[in-house]
């Protein structure tokens, strides 16, 4: 790991520059407002991270883990030096930062998030989110897997003896599987869960987890899950409509169907030309089970086809079609998880180090989130990012 000197000057704590009555709220202070509302202490001691240490500095290993996160760095060094010029973040040291977030059980870092996601704040945003949504009435979650690169090897070590290391995930092994459930349902997507796995995993060894996950939020006790052809698998299909759990997939063109009836067709005529869809009642496979299947049909003659739980007296073809469409929110946030954070630039190599780091990262993801919605900007995410980095140390006035 790189390690860095020590400045002859530094602030020995973030609140040595404290926002007073005479000072404006900076944009780091409106970046970390929500991460307030959690008891990062609690989970702390929690997880035995202040056991042989009161000066544990674990609320400040999570704000600098998540502006990390939105802001990558080139190397520890790098880091270091920003963590003494940075706002609102006590100077740690190159190897401390590498050594504490290789040691300190990940675990910790998951339920600061959980805990930052079930804050009143964000149960509120979400619920007039989903005011806005005129046409849908229930909320809308997308469950799907990307692949991570690594730029370097992460050690796996054995879960009996700590010195001994079972596995080293190599950058030429496929790197890591990001799996990820994402509220999808308004204008802001947001992570709701998420697994990491190898990066030749198939997806729906996760999808049960995913689903736990989602299942401890309040405001999503019915929705709608929307994923793609990777996680085709006919027995989840029925235990998910024996369970009432609601679906909308991709159904492959070469799966074994018996049609029991049409219910209705449909055409769609807009600028793009004149489109036909066909609603029908289907048996799938030898399952037994009767589901709905959508096919629509394009104006080049290809064929999309649906499968799905949704009732026809409560959700038209079009409608069905339209809420498979917000999956591809959960597309936009892989791009920008890939884009503008560091989900491919782990600096530690232990698995668990880089799960802290991943964590963090998305932490620090939905901090700029409720940032772009308390401080609205044109340019979405990007303009966001750009604002967090550059007028770290400013004060929000000085927005236009």
């Amino acid at each position: 790991m790189a390690s860095t000197v020590e400045p002859q000057t530094r602030r020995s704590s973030r609140q040595a520059v404290p926002d007073g009555p005479q000072r404006s709220p900076t944009t780091a202070s409106a970046f970390y407002s929500l991460l307030d509302a959690v008891d990062s202490e609690s989970t702390a001691e929690q997880f035995d991270i202040g056991t042989y240490n009161e000066k544990h500095d674990f609320d400040n290993h999570l704000r600098i883990g998540a502006f990390e996160g939105i802001n990558p760095s080139d190397s520890l060094a790098e880091l270091a030096e920003k963590t003494d010029t940075h706002d609102q973040m006590a100077y740690m040291a190159a190897s401390t930062f590498s050594r504490r977030t290789n040691d300190r059980d990940y675990r910790a870092v998951v339920r600061v998030l959980f805990e930052l996601l079930h804050t009143p704040q964000l149960y509120h945003q979400r619920g007039v989110q989903r005011k806005r949504l005129e046409w849908l009435n229930r909320s809308v979650v997308a469950i799907d897997a990307t692949n991570l690169m690594l730029t370097r090897s992460v050690a796996i070590p054995s879960e009996l003896q700590d010195e001994k290391i079972l596995h080293e995930i190599q950058p030429t092994d496929g790197g890591l599987k990001l799996n990820l459930a994402a509220r999808v349902d308004g204008k802001y997507k947001q992570p709701l869960g998420m697994t990491v796995t190898g990066g030749d995993t198939r997806e729906p060894t996760q999808f049960e987890h995913l689903q736990s996950d989602v299942e401890v939020f309040a405001d999503l006790d019915s929705p709608i899950q929307v994923f793609d052809r990777g996680y085709l698998d006919y027995e989840r299909f029925c235990a998910m409509k024996r369970r009432d759990e609601d679906f909308v997939t991709l159904l492959r063109s070469d799966a074994r169907i018996d049609v029991l009836g049409r219910v209705q067709d449909v055409e769609i005529t807009d600028e793009a030309g004149t489109r036909s869809v066909c609603d029908q009642r289907i048996e799938l496979g030898e399952t037994g089970e009767q589901f709905r299947q959508i096919v629509f049909e394009d104006v080049d003659g290809g064929k999309i086809e649906y499968l799905t739980t949704l009732s026809s007296a409560e959700y038209d073809p079009v409608d069905v079609v339209r809420i498979y469409t917000l999956r591809t929110l959960i597309e936009i946030l892989f791009r920008e998880l890939k884009q503008y954070t560091n989900t491919e630039n782990f600096h530690s190599k232990s698995l668990n180090g880089v799960l802290f780091e991943l964590f963090c990262t998305l932490i620090g993801y939905v901090l700029m989130e409720w940032f772009r919605h308390c401080h609205p900007l044109r340019g979405g995410v990007p303009e966001a990012i750009r604002k967090l980095r550059t007028r770290w140390n400013q004060s929000l006035p000085s927005y236009g």
